[in-house]
């Protein structure tokens, strides 16, 4: 699989906040609740995302949620 230059950014700060899904627990498992933005926000804050970068992680996030949150076959 190849990443567009134009997306190697935003996946390089999605990647980065690999740390900071926020995630519940029952008896029945996990559920993956979403990215805690604002730990996201301070995880980046060095490198001093783009609105864009932000958006972008968005549309990664909600495609890793269909993912995490499928029931394994």
């Amino acid at each position: 699989m190849s990443i567009a230059s134009a997306n190697w950014s935003s996946l390089m700060a999605f990647l980065a906040c690999d740390t900071q899904w926020r995630v519940a627990g029952s008896l029945a498992g996990f559920m993956w609740i979403g990215l805690d933005w604002a730990g996201c926000a301070a995880r980046l804050g060095f490198s001093k995302p783009t609105e864009a970068t932000f958006k972008d992680m968005g549309v990664l996030e909600d495609a890793a949620l269909a993912v995490l949150n499928s029931e394994a076959d």
